[in-house]
């Protein structure tokens, strides 16, 4: 029989051990004695390890306990809140990517369209770079293992690997017919987390910071010099959309370049002393009197609101876009034993004004487990530097809302599977040499026809709504009602079935400027096609309006 124990006895025990130490406080209940929370903990010790004991003897099946588990560490504290986890040491990468911004490996973007995986786009410098991999290269073996059914897990996790070792990957080159082999060595790869900068009508600089690291303000830093040196900049937009968070720190060290040193952005209130702190801004700022704009939307979260909404209580900068996510509770790491980690929340925190934006409340569940959020009866207002009234509970909110455009019910998929990236491929072999951004262009013939290559691709959608009327009919036969019911469940039968041209036709600019944004990053990278996608941008539109008009920009922040 296979049990696999190694050591998992005390690992299993150590996590239950540091989970129900925070259980009392996440469940709102009042503090136990310290001599009672150390006799719940024993028995829950206890049983926990006798449970295990008698399902790895007694099972009718053999089963991998570390595998089950993991599982159980994990179902145990999604029971807290969903930012209290275990990771375990085959995870412990990942982890350190998120907080770093580098990995072992060759530095590329890869997109699985069917069972392959192609390069979506090489990272400039990278080993993928240098060993000439490009935008639509498909992978066909990995040190002479196909890869073919593939997924972009699986052939990240062949491309990984040690600084300075070698890796053989035979690649199908766009527009080639026959396989070529090549030998890429393998480098620390460091992610630029500004994903895009530059310079819009002749004066506003822009930077787009897709994440949190510990190097994110450098990154950002360099963005905004850069931008500095032109001579030109008057004014900055910092977009911080579907930036999900990271490090905390690094939200500290952003916010010190635009207000003056030593100012107070954030403290934290934990149940433990050690888990309480105010954050003062340690650097001399770059600047604390150009006009800014943060944009946001309900994607921006954690670090992202901390800068976002410290900027706004400190009326340093205008807000333009969406409320954001609502995540204000700050996780810290402890070791677990055989390198595994403990992420845990240990505070929340609290931005200038005083308020707290976490939107969901996991110390008041639901009979069901379910949590609600912050109703806005029980928000509370507070005041920003020059008086202005903002609320706590439920996120960020942007002082001039701008909804982001969104992807139609049928363009979503396109994205997902890859066909936009496919044809846009098809493109850049037809139309190879654009010296500048104008030169990229998608026609409404270049539409017609990537509509017929879906079609040519059996590609379907809306699957969900005929599913859903297949069981409304089956509901309806069951109660009674086909007779009566069966014209207008052919009715909608015919305008639920899907028709490609019909349904795609609405979002026709949509999908041309997401085809000319692929085709751009061909020629371009990453640059273009961001430049792309801001060119009929409503947020940037909204952005670049108010830091264009100086009296609605100050009005705004000095009401």
């Amino acid at each position: 029989m296979r049990y696999n124990t190694r050591g998992w006895g005390q690992r299993l025990l150590l996590g239950l051990l540091m989970s129900c130490m925070i259980l009392p406080q996440v469940w709102g209940q009042s503090p136990k004695p310290e001599g009672q929370k150390q006799l719940d903990l024993s028995r829950a010790i206890e049983v926990y390890r006798s449970v295990l004991t008698g399902a790895a003897g007694y099972y009718v099946d053999t089963f991998d306990i570390e595998k089950v588990s993991t599982r159980g560490i994990q179902s145990m504290l999604s029971q807290l809140d969903p930012y209290t986890e275990y990771i375990p040491e085959m995870a412990k990468d990942d982890f350190a990517f998120m907080t770093t911004g580098e990995y072992g490996g060759i530095g590329a973007y890869i997109q699985q369209v069917d069972s392959i995986v192609y390069v979506q786009m090489p990272m400039p410098g990278s080993p993928a770079e240098k060993a000439g991999l490009k935008m639509g290269d498909a992978f066909l073996e990995i040190d002479g293992e196909s890869v073919v059914p593939g997924t972009p897990s699986k052939v990240s996790g062949k491309l990984k690997g040690a600084v300075g070792t070698d890796v053989r990957a035979k690649v199908l080159k766009l527009g080639e017919d026959t396989p070529t082999e090549v030998v890429i060595t393998r480098g620390n790869v460091v992610v630029d987390q500004v994903l895009y900068s530059g310079m819009y009508q002749d004066s506003i600089g822009y930077v787009r910071l897709s994440s949190f690291t510990d190097k994110s303000a450098e990154d950002v830093r360099r963005a905004y010099k850069k931008l500095e040196e032109t001579g030109r900049m008057k004014s900055f937009i910092l977009d911080l959309r579907s930036n999900g968070g990271g490090v905390m720190n690094g939200a500290i060290d952003i916010l010190s370049m635009f207000v003056p040193k030593n100012t107070k952005v954030l403290y934290t209130e934990g149940r433990l002393p050690q888990t309480s702190q105010t954050y003062l801004t340690t650097e001399e700022p770059l600047d604390t009197e150009m006009p800014m704009v943060v944009m946001i939307n309900g994607s921006s979260a954690s670090a992202s609101e901390i800068v976002a909404g410290a900027l706004q209580d400190l009326d340093r900068a205008v807000l333009v876009g969406t409320k954001s996510f609502g995540k204000g509770l700050v996780q810290s790491t402890l070791p677990v034993p055989y390198d595994g980690i403990l992420k845990v929340t240990i505070s929340r925190y609290y931005i200038p004004s005083g308020r707290c934006i976490q939107q969901l409340d996991y110390s008041h569940r639901n009979p069901d487990g379910s949590v609600a959020s912050v109703p806005d009866s029980l928000t509370q207002i507070f005041y920003t530097a020059s008086g202005r009234p903002v609320r706590d509970g439920g996120g960020i909110r942007p002082d001039i809302e701008v909804k982001d455009e969104t992807l139609g019910a049928s363009v979503i998929p396109m994205m997902a599977e890859g066909r936009i990236f496919q044809f846009s491929n098809q493109l850049f072999l037809e139309r190879p040499n654009a010296d500048q951004l104008s030169d990229v262009v998608v026609t409404d013939e270049d539409f017609d026809r990537f509509v017929a290559f879906l079609e040519e691709k059996d590609f379907t959608y809306g699957e969900m709504s005929l599913s859903a009327l297949e069981q409304l009919r089956e509901l309806a036969e069951f109660e009674g009602y086909t007779e009566r019911s069966e014209e207008a469940f052919k009715q909608l039968e015919e305008a639920l079935t899907p028709d490609l041209m019909r349904d795609v036709a609405p979002h026709k600019e949509q999908v041309k400027m997401l085809l000319k944004g692929f085709l751009a990053a061909h020629h371009f990278g990453n640059p273009g096609q961001y430049a792309v996608n801001l060119e009929t941008d409503p947020t940037m539109a909204a952005a670049l309006e108010v830091l264009s008009d100086p009296a609605r920009y100050r009005e705004i922040l000095q009401p």
